[in-house]
C-alpha cells in the first residue's frame, strides 16, 4: 500500500467490515458493516462548530459531518482541525489532560487525514478514530488513534509506527467492562490508500483476549452516493452505539465479572480533572425539544418585550423593550431555533450552554444578563416555575458535599491550571472579591449603589491587588491576628492570606483540597521566607484537630451545602480557642431565594463549580445552635464584587490568545467569558451579595 500524502479531492469513502473477536473470558465474535469518511483535516471549515464533507454542498451536511470536538481536536483561534492534531503531536498529550504518553520533536508539517463515520443528524458516536500526520515530504510520521468508551470518555493513543505501520503501545484507558485498563496495544496503522486497514490486538500475560479491525475499499464520494449512503445505513453513528451495548448484554447474560469502570475514563472523570475541551451537548432533536422550543421562542419574545433589551436574530427585525434604543444592551441570536431548543429543554442550563455553543453572543454580555437578573422571578410565569422540578435534572450524587464529593468537587475547578487562573488574576493570586477605597460598604442592610459608576473600571485596573489586600487584612484585623496568633485557613486558595498572616507574626495551619493550589501555596511560602511559620495540608475541614485562636475562611462556605452548614460549624467550634474569633467570607442570596432554589441544578453546578450552594445569612443563622458561635458583625460589599468580576473578565479577554496557547479550546473559552458575566450580573443586580461576617464564641 503506497505511504502517500493527502488524496485528491479532500474526502473519500471507505465502506468498511468490522470484526471484532473476543477469545477471554469468553468467545465471541462479531461483524458488522459501517463506513468511514477520509477527509483532510485542513479542509475542514468549522466556524459554526462542525463541518460537512469537502466538496459536498451545504444542505448535506446533517447527512454527514464532523464535529472536532468529538475527535478532541479542537481548532484554536486562527488553526484548521490539522492545525490542532499538529499541536497535539508536537505536545505529546491526550484529551483527558493525563500525562503524555510520548513525547519528541517531529516533523508533521505535512497533511493530516482523519478516517471517521462523524455525525448523522446530529448523531455522533465513533468508537476508533484514526489520524495519519504525515511530514513534509509526505511520510506518515506520527498517528493518533482516538478511542471512545460508552461512558463519555476519550483518549488519544500516540504511536510512531514503522514502515509496515505498526506500532505498539501500553493500553491505559477503560473501554470494556469485561476488560480492565491493563496489557498492551499492537496496532496495525499502514496509511489509507485503495484501501484502509486498521488492526488492534490487545496482548495480556502472553495471550490475545481482544482483537478488531476495520476494512474497506475506497469510494469517490458524489452526492448520489451520499444519498444512498444515508438510506442504506440511516443514523449509522445511532446504530454503532446500539450494537456494542447489544454485545455488552450478550457478555453480560453469560455472567462474565464486569470491572468498576475508572472515574478517569468517564465524561464526568474526565470533567472533574480539569480537560481543556468543553463539549457541548447536541441541539435537542424530536417532536418534544421542537414543541419546547417553540414554546419558548413565545415565552422569550413575551418577556424581552418587557425588558429594556435589544435582541437582533439572524434573521428578521429586532424585537424588546430596548428595540429602539442604540444604547441597549444587544443579544446577537446567531441560530434561533437552536437557541430555542436549547433553553426549552434545559431552562437556564441550556441558555448558558447556548451562548457556550454560539448560538447567541452579545458585545457586553454582563449588561444583558443582568437586565434579565433584575427581572428573574417574574420572566417566567408561576404556574411553569412550579413545572421546573418535573422536567430539570436534579444534583447529581457524586456532586454532594460528602468528603469524597467535597474533594472532586474542588478538583473540578481548582486543579483546572494554576497558568489559566495567573493569566486573569492580579499578582496575589486571590481569587475571591476584593474592597475597593472608592466603593461603599454596608452595614445594617444598607441599600446597594449598583450604578454604572459604581461598577466602573477605569481606574481600578492597577489597584486590584492592593484593593485585595485590602480585603484580606480586614480580615486579619476583624479575626484579632497579630504576633503568635494561632490561626486556621480554611480553603489555602493560592496563599496570599497566608503570607500576610504570616508577615503580622502569626503561625499558620491553611487547608485544601486541592493538591495544585497546595503546591504552588507551599513554593509561594517557601520564597517568602515563611515556611517556619506555615503549614499547608491537603485535609477536609472534619478532619483538622487542635487550637486556634483565629478561624478565617475566605468564599469556601459555598462548597460545603446548605444541609451541612450545621457540620461545618461543629468543626469550627470544636477547634476554636477560648476568646477566639472566626473571620468569614461568603457569597450570599436572600434568604426566600436560598430556600426556592436549593434543589435547583444549574449551568454553573454542571460546568463550573459542581456541588456549590450559597447560603443567605439567616441559613448561617440556623446553623449555628449547637455551637458556642454567634454572629457579631456582618459587612456587606456585593458591588465590589462586580467590579472585580469585570476586571477578571477584560484581563481574560485580553489574553484569550494565552489562553487557547494553553490549550483551552474555544467552547471553553465561550464558558469562561459567560461565567465572569453571569456572574458580575448576579452582583451587579443584588440577586448577590458578599459579605464579611464575624463570629465569637460565647465565654
Amino acid at each position: 500500500m503506497p505511504n502517500s500524502a493527502s488524496p485528491a479531492p479532500p474526502v473519500w469513502l471507505y465502506p468498511t467490515e468490522i470484526r471484532h473477536l473476543r477469545r477471554s473470558p469468553a468467545v465471541l465474535e462479531v461483524r458488522a458493516r459501517s463506513y468511514w469518511w477520509l477527509v483532510d483535516a485542513d479542509a475542514l471549515d468549522v466556524r459554526s462548530g462542525s463541518a460537512g464533507l469537502p466538496t459536498l454542498p451545504r444542505w448535506t451536511h446533517p447527512l454527514a459531518s464532523i464535529r472536532p470536538g468529538d475527535l478532541g481536536l479542537e481548532p484554536g483561534p486562527r488553526e484548521t482541525v490539522g492545525d490542532a492534531a499538529r499541536r497535539r503531536v508536537r505536545g505529546g498529550t491526550d484529551t483527558t489532560a493525563a500525562p503524555p504518553t510520548e513525547t519528541r520533536t517531529v516533523d508533521v508539517s505535512g497533511p493530516v487525514l482523519i478516517a471517521c463515520t462523524g455525525r448523522v443528524a446530529g448523531h455522533g458516536f465513533d468508537p476508533l478514530s484514526v489520524v495519519w500526520c504525515h511530514d513534509a515530504a509526505g511520510e506518515v510520521a506520527a498517528v493518533l488513534a482516538i478511542v471512545r468508551n460508552t461512558y463519555g470518555g476519550l483518549h488519544h493513543y500516540l504511536v510512531h509506527p514503522d514502515g509496515n505501520g505498526r506500532a505498539s503501545i501500553p493500553k491505559e484507558f477503560f473501554v470494556s467492562p469485561f476488560h480492565g485498563v491493563s496489557g498492551t496495544y499492537r496496532l496495525s496503522v499502514p496509511p489509507p490508500g485503495d484501501e484502509v486497514s486498521v488492526g488492534i490486538t490487545l496482548e495480556r500475560d502472553d495471550a490475545e483476549p481482544f482483537s478488531a479491525s476495520v476494512h474497506g475499499h475506497r469510494r469517490s464520494v458524489t452526492t448520489t452516493r451520499l444519498l444512498a449512503l444515508t438510506l442504506r445505513r440511516p443514523l449509522e453513528p445511532l446504530a454503532t452505539s446500539v450494537r456494542i451495548r447489544a454485545h455488552g448484554i450478550r457478555l453480560w447474560a453469560r455472567r462474565l465479572p464486569l470491572q468498576s469502570v475508572p472515574e478517569k475514563d468517564t465524561g464526568f472523570g474526565q470533567r472533574a480533572r480539569g480537560p481543556r475541551r468543553r463539549g457541548v451537548p447536541d441541539v435537542p432533536r424530536g417532536l418534544r425539544a421542537v414543541l419546547l422550543g417553540a414554546g419558548t421562542h413565545l415565552l422569550f419574545r413575551l418577556a424581552a418585550d418587557r425588558l429594556p433589551l435589544r435582541i437582533e436574530p439572524a434573521v428578521g427585525a429586532p424585537f424588546g423593550g430596548g428595540r429602539d434604543d442604540p444604547a441597549a444592551p444587544r443579544m446577537l441570536l446567531h441560530r434561533p431555533a437552536d437557541f430555542a431548543r436549547r433553553t426549552g429543554t434545559g431552562a437556564s442550563i441550556g441558555f448558558g450552554e447556548s451562548f457556550m455553543a454560539g448560538d447567541w453572543s452579545s458585545p457586553e454580555p454582563a449588561e444583558l444578563l443582568t437586565e434579565f437578573a433584575r427581572e428573574l422571578a417574574s420572566l417566567v410565569p408561576q404556574p411553569l416555575q412550579r413545572l421546573r422540578r418535573l422536567h430539570l435534572p436534579g444534583h447529581p450524587r457524586q456532586e454532594h458535599g460528602t468528603i469524597e464529593g467535597a474533594a472532586a468537587n474542588i478538583s473540578a475547578h481548582y486543579d483546572l491550571s494554576d497558568d489559566l487562573f495567573a493569566l486573569f488574576l492580579d499578582e496575589t493570586m486571590t481569587y475571591s472579591s476584593a474592597l475597593f477605597p472608592d466603593l461603599p460598604r454596608r452595614r445594617g442592610g444598607a441599600p446597594e449603589d449598583t450604578t454604572d459608576a459604581a461598577c466602573s473600571t477605569t481606574a481600578a485596573h492597577a489597584d486590584l491587588a492592593d484593593a485585595q489586600r485590602t480585603k484580606i487584612d480586614a480580615l486579619l484585623d476583624a479575626a484579632g491576628v497579630g504576633p503568635g496568633s494561632r490561626v486556621l485557613e480554611i480553603g489555602t486558595g493560592w496563599g496570599e492570606l497566608c503570607l500576610r498572616a504570616a508577615a503580622r507574626g502569626a503561625h499558620v495551619r491553611s487547608v485544601t483540597l486541592s493538591t495544585a493550589q497546595r503546591e504552588t501555596a507551599t513554593q509561594r511560602v517557601a520564597e517568602a521566607g515563611c515556611a517556619d511559620r506555615v503549614e499547608i495540608d491537603v485535609c477536609d475541614y472534619r478532619h483538622v484537630d487542635g487550637a486556634y485562636d483565629a478561624v478565617i475562611s475566605v468564599e469556601m462556605i459555598e462548597a460545603v451545602g446548605i444541609e451541612r452548614l450545621p457540620e461545618y460549624f461543629r468543626s469550627i467550634d470544636r477547634v476554636l480557642a477560648p476568646g477566639g474569633r472566626v473571620a468569614l467570607q461568603t457569597i450570599l442570596m436572600d434568604d426566600h431565594r436560598v430556600e426556592t432554589t436549593r434543589r435547583n441544578y444549574t449551568w454553573v453546578h454542571k460546568y463550573v463549580f459542581p456541588g456549590g450552594r450559597i447560603p443567605s445569612v439567616e441559613a448561617i443563622e440556623r446553623a449555628l445552635p449547637g455551637t458556642r458561635l454567634h454572629r457579631t458583625e456582618t459587612t456587606s460589599f456585593g458591588i465590589h464584587y462586580a467590579r472585580t468580576l469585570r476586571l477578571w473578565r477584560d484581563r481574560f479577554d485580553a489574553r484569550r490568545d494565552e489562553v487557547a496557547a494553553l490549550g483551552f479550546d474555544e467552547t471553553f473559552r465561550r464558558l469562561w467569558r459567560f461565567y465572569l458575566a453571569y456572574s458580575e450580573a448576579g452582583f451587579r443586580s443584588g440577586y448577590l451579595d458578599v459579605a464579611q461576617i464575624i463570629l465569637e464564641a460565647n465565654r
